[in-house]
This record gives C-alpha cells, structure tokens and sequence, in this order.
C-alpha cells in the first residue's frame, strides 16, 4: 500500500488561490462546513512574535495547522491575524489568513469578538474550531474525536481537559488577618487518590463550537456543552523554558522510519527537510547506521532510500 503524501509542500501542491480542503467534499459534517481557525495577533506581550516562534524548527502555529490538516476533518483552515509576517507563515503551511479588523487586534480583544468577526465574514462556515497556536502537542485523534462530537453526537459546543488530582484551598480575609478553607475536599474525610477522580481543567488546546453559539448566544461553551480528555502533556507553551523540552517529548510527528530519543515518530520526506532539521538527534534503523544515534544533519535529502515513508 502506498502512502499518503503528508504534511506541507513548498506550494501546497494547489492552483493559486485554492485551498487544499476545497479538493474534497467535508468528511466530517456532512453539508455542515468546518473551519479550524487558530488566532495568532503579531502583538503577544509574553513573548513578541510568539505565534511564529521556531520551535523544533518549525513555526509554532506550524504544528497546530498540521495536526489539523492531518485530521482530515476539516473544510477550511484559517489563521486570524494582523500581522504581515505571521500572515506570510500561514499561508506557507496551506492555511488562509483572515486579516483581523483593528476593533479585535487591540490588546483588551477577547477571542470570542475575533471568531465572531470571523464567522460573520464567513457565512458558510457552521462549526469553527478555534485551535490555540500555543499548543504543539496537539494531536489528530484528539481533533476528530472532540469534533465527531458535534457532528456525531449533537454537541453545541466541546472543549480540551485535562484532569488534575489536586486539593485546592483558598485565602480568606477576615479583618486584619487571614484565614485557608478547602474549595474541593472534606479535610475530615480526605479521600485517597486512587478513590478519587480528580477534576476536569481546561488545557486551552481547543475549544470547537457552533456558528449559532458564537453569533446569537455570544457563547464559545454552551448549549450541549462537551469535552475532551487530553494528556498532561499537552498543557500551552507560554513561558520560553518550556519549548524545546516538551515539544521534543510529547508532539505529533508523521510517520517515518526513525525515531529520536524519546521513541517518538519523526518525518523525514524529502520535501519537508525543512520541518526536522533542528528537532533533535535520533536513533536510525536505516542503512548503514544499525541503530546508532545520529544528529539529523546526516539525513540529507540527497540520501534517498533513507528518506522512504512506510
């Protein structure tokens, strides 16, 4: 069996002004149109340019437009921005730029006014899945399951979690000093944790909701609201000491015949060279290396037969 061409060609492989998910009827709503939409302002306080940001040597909104490509479960992709390069970026990982109005550019903006914007300039569009560009770890079974869902199983609206074992506790003020009640355990009957289920929290990866929601309720959870169960792993990038680290331990990575040191799945088609050059060294099963840890630099384009997908 041959395999699919995956990830993303210098020129998307498409006419010019085609979207790669015009070439196909939707395969996850049926007549309902789908749009994953990752918001990426070019005025991040945190850290400037954040959005695209090389992380492994790739673009960080790169990793998020890929899971979501890879998914196969959506109509259109878009990124929503008001900067020129961030724009550039998008458009060279197959993405289509909505250019963001000053009114939902400004640092006091919420989400929920930019995805409004968006799907009032886009009237065909009826589930927007808004996929946080902070979040490279994303993977696409955990898009199609939260968006099978919607389209499945009658959700209005599905949100990334992570579950979290922790007894929480809050300050209380009285007077002059200060008192600690718990919010989430009897301290009479503290359970166990293995007697425990622990609490949902939103990771922030995603949030997948309906156009009626967005427009009419001015809601990104609501209605039927649902979630999806994600790993620790994949919490939001917002501090530059966790980049590297987590990204080469826990993304999604296209199939290849070589892994890194962690035992993850690395591409390495020729035309994507560009996307692995910087990630890591890696353990090759290939050739004349026999399992020898090499860096990526010895896998040049050049060297074919080690360049074969599965």
């Amino acid at each position: 069996m041959s395999s699919r061409k995956r990830g993303f060609p210098p020129d998307n492989g498409l006419r010019d002004g085609e979207h790669l998910a015009c070439k196909r009827p939707s395969r996850a709503g049926g007549d309902k149109h789908i749009a994953a939409l990752v918001l990426a302002r070019g005025g991040s306080k945190g850290i400037p340019l954040k959005n695209i940001k090389m992380l492994a040597g790739v673009p960080l909104i790169g990793w998020v437009l890929r899971a979501a490509k890879d998914s196969e479960m959506f109509d259109s992709l878009w990124v929503s921005t008001d900067h020129d390069e961030i724009e550039k970026v998008a458009k060279a990982c197959g993405a289509k730029v909505h250019r963001r109005s000053p009114e939902v550019s400004r640092d006091s903006s919420s989400s929920l006014e930019t995805i409004q914007e968006f799907a009032r300039l886009n009237p065909e569009v009826n589930v927007i899945c808004n996929i946080q560009a902070t979040s490279p770890c994303l993977h696409p079974k955990h898009v199609k399951e939260a968006l099978e869902m919607i389209t499945l199983q009658g959700f209005d609206s599905v949100f990334s979690v992570v579950r979290k074992h922790h007894f929480r506790w809050q300050e209380v003020k009285q007077g002059i000093g200060q008192l600690t009640k718990p919010l989430n355990l009897d301290p009479s009957n503290r359970p166990r944790r293995q007697d425990w289920d622990g609490e949902l929290c939103e990771s922030g990866s995603f949030y997948f909701t309906t156009r009626d929601l967005v427009l009419n309720k001015g809601l990104l959870q609501g209605g039927k609201v649902g979630h999806c169960e994600m790993p620790s792993s994949s919490i939001q990038m917002t501090s530059t000491g966790l980049w590297q680290s987590r990204v080469l331990r826990y993304p999604y990575k296209q199939d290849a015949n070589c892994s890194n040191l962690a035992g993850l799945e690395l591409s390495t088609e020729t035309e994507l060279w560009w996307l692995i050059i910087n990630v890591a060294k890696y353990t090759c099963y290939k050739s004349r290396w026999n399992g020898s840890c090499q860096e990526f630099g010895h896998h040049s384009p050049s060297e074919g037969k080690k360049l074969s997908l599965r």
